[in-house]
Order: C-alpha cells, then sequence, then structure tokens
C-alpha cells in the first residue's frame, strides 16, 4: 500500500506546506504543518520521498 494513504495531511489544504515567507502569518502556517507531521505515522516515508 502507497505510504500516502495513511499520511496525516492527506485531507489538509496542501497551501498549508507552502507558507510564503517566514515572518509574521507565515509563522502560525508553518507551525500548524509541523504540528501535522508530529502525528503523521508516515512521516519517515514522507521525508525520504521529499528529499
Amino acid at each position: 500500500m502507497d505510504w500516502r494513504h495513511d499520511a496525516a495531511c492527506r485531507d489538509a489544504d496542501p497551501e498549508l506546506f507552502f507558507p510564503i515567507g517566514n515572518t509574521g502569518p507565515a509563522l502560525g502556517q508553518i507551525e500548524q504543518a509541523k504540528a501535522i507531521c508530529r502525528t503523521c505515522s508516515v512521516m519517515d516515508d514522507c521525508l525520504r520521498w521529499a528529499l
């Protein structure tokens, strides 16, 4: 089975993971994305795929 089916972010808005900038409102967006990743059971697979 594809690991993406088990990803914690599969129903999240993809834009959440691509903030514009790294200050102001983007900081909240970055923290939201990290919070989703921290709960993910397939984070290692995702990171290997992304990098």
